[in-house]
């Protein structure tokens, strides 16, 4: 259940999962919200607006430093960091109708220790650390710290980078568990919405590797033997659900059975109720008997090439063991396509929209694609300023997919080459980094840049690396805005991608 991050701004995992990319869509029809359940979604997305979003790293992480050679001091994480990791916890097991856990003293003292230990060690992020199997103890560690860390490390979910997240970039990353190096069993996320967990604790540390290391206790032996606060847990959870914790690759689906033992894999089928599609599960497991959590059923799936779309309902049915639907929103209030309301039922639902990448042999301003002419052609309407927000958006989010699609996910196959000093790895179609612990994709980020003369170039290159790099007789016009799919920085210059071979940049 090792989960780990490496890359100065990137991901990483060992192992994972095949699945089916999952498309993130334009909006083709759209779901009816009650007062109350849009209530709810001005409310969750007011509370992840408040939640504190500080990126930590070894200048403020701690309250006391740790000392990690002769004589070892596992030293102390700040209030901030453990409260905002606590807030995160809390937060996402609100959405599951969870009840909140608290964190202690001396259970953070002993995950601090945990993760100091480890950052002692310089603990390999790529193998299991769970017990510290394959560690030796240093001299200058006592056989007290080594023991606690040892205990505590095989009871918690345990997070690598070499990132400067926030500390609730750690805990959504254990919710998704995009990266778990299990592959799909989402043994973390079970822990996060155990319907039996009460308490936690929490530490973190940075070794010599540049890694955080940090650990969140939450297997208590005494929790096993409480009764649970709820009899299922299901993700996506049942009602209104953030469509940010289903996006990206390898983000399986599950359900948790607190009392209920069920054998076997069971058909299951997701249906998008607005538009009617349906998708068969794929890579369907159950992993009950590890006992992730103190569930008694844990099954986890991918659910094929649905397409997801804020704003849509959908149902999961699974076989004789459980049925339910959920309706996606954003928890980014910004990003929110308009909800629908039930009481405009009888407005005509049949729009059709299909946004495709636009050719690299195409001036955007001129291109023949159906979606991006109906773009343009609103944009110079200032009446419409929201309406081309949300359709740019979601153009920008179906580039990106465009990308994930066509990337390698495992970091052996990665292809190499070296260019105006540095060593790139390729992690797909047009897709080039460099750093030198990049080992597997980074996030691909989508979003809407306006076009300023005075920051950015309106010119039009097919690379924002200088031996790839030509200007195209293409170019963006000022005034206007475009969907990009992801950004990259190169030599401090930020660097937009609009379609194959189409990238914009800052100017110094």
């Amino acid at each position: 259940m090792n989960f780990t991050k490496k890359a100065t701004t990137f991901l990483v995992a060992i192992t994972l999962t095949a699945t089916s990319c999952i498309a993130i869509a334009t909006n083709t029809q759209a779901a009816t919200f009650t007062k109350d359940e849009i209530q709810e979604v001005h409310q969750v997305q007011n509370q992840y607006a408040k939640l504190p979003k500080q990126s930590f790293n070894s200048g403020n992480l701690y309250a006391s430093t740790p000392h990690l050679t002769t004589p070892f001091s596992p030293g102390s994480v700040t209030n901030s960091y453990v409260n905002s990791q606590l807030d995160y916890i809390n937060f996402y097991r609100s959405i599951f109708d969870l009840p909140s856990i608290s964190a202690n003293k001396t259970d953070n003292d002993n995950a601090q220790i945990t993760a100091s230990v480890m950052a002692a060690i310089n603990a390999n992020p790529f193998t299991n650390q769970h017990g510290l199997p394959n560690e030796t103890k240093p001299a200058f560690i006592s056989s007290t710290y080594w023991t606690i860390a040892k205990s505590v490390s095989a009871s918690s979910n345990l997070n690598f980078n070499v990132t400067n997240q926030s500390a609730g970039d750690v805990i959504t990353d254990l919710l998704t568990d995009t990266y778990n190096l299990d592959g799909s069993d989402t043994g973390h996320r079970a822990w996060l919405l155990s319907s039996r967990l009460t308490t936690t604790g929490i530490g973190a540390a940075y070794g010599t590797n540049n890694y955080r290391y940090s650990v969140q206790q939450v297997a208590y032996p005494s929790d096993g033997y409480k009764a649970a606060s709820k009899s299922s847990v299901a993700y996506p959870n049942s009602g209104i659900f953030p469509i940010e914790l289903l996006k990206g690759n390898n983000i399986a689906w599950s359900l948790y059975l607190s009392d209920k033992t069920i054998s076997g894999t069971p058909k299951i089928t997701v249906t998008d109720l607005d538009t009617g599609q349906v998708s068969q599960a794929t890579n369907v497991n159950n992993f009950g008997n590890k006992g992730f959590g103190f569930f008694k059923t844990i099954l986890t799936y991918f659910p094929g090439d649905i397409k997801l779309v804020s704003g849509h309902e959908y149902s999961v049915n699974i076989d004789n063991v459980y049925q339910y639907s959920f309706k996606l929103f954003n928890q980014v209030a910004a990003n929110q396509p308009k909800l629908e309301n039930s009481k405009d039922n009888n407005q005509n639902k049949n729009k059709t929209e299909n946004s495709n990448t636009v050719s690299s042999s195409q001036n955007i301003n001129d291109t023949k694609d159906r979606t991006t002419r109906t773009i343009l052609k609103q944009a110079n309407d200032p009446d419409s300023a929201t309406t081309i927000k949300s359709a740019l958006l979601l153009q920008g989010e179906e580039l990106r997919d465009s990308l994930n699609k066509k990337r390698r996910m495992n970091p052996a196959i990665f292809g190499r080459s070296y260019q105006d000093g540095y060593s790139y790895y390729s992690l797909g179609e047009d897709q080039w980094f460099h750093n030198f612990y990049i080992f597997n994709n980074p996030d691909l980020t989508a979003g809407v840049v306006n076009i300023d003369q005075h920051s950015l170039d309106s010119n039009i290159y097919t690379s924002p690396y200088p031996s790839l790099r030509k200007q195209t007789s293409n170019h963006v016009i000022s005034g206007k805005s475009y969907a990009y799919g992801q950004t990259i920085t190169v030599n401090h210059t930020i660097w937009y991608y609009l379609g194959k071979k189409q990238w914009i940049r800052q100017f110094n």
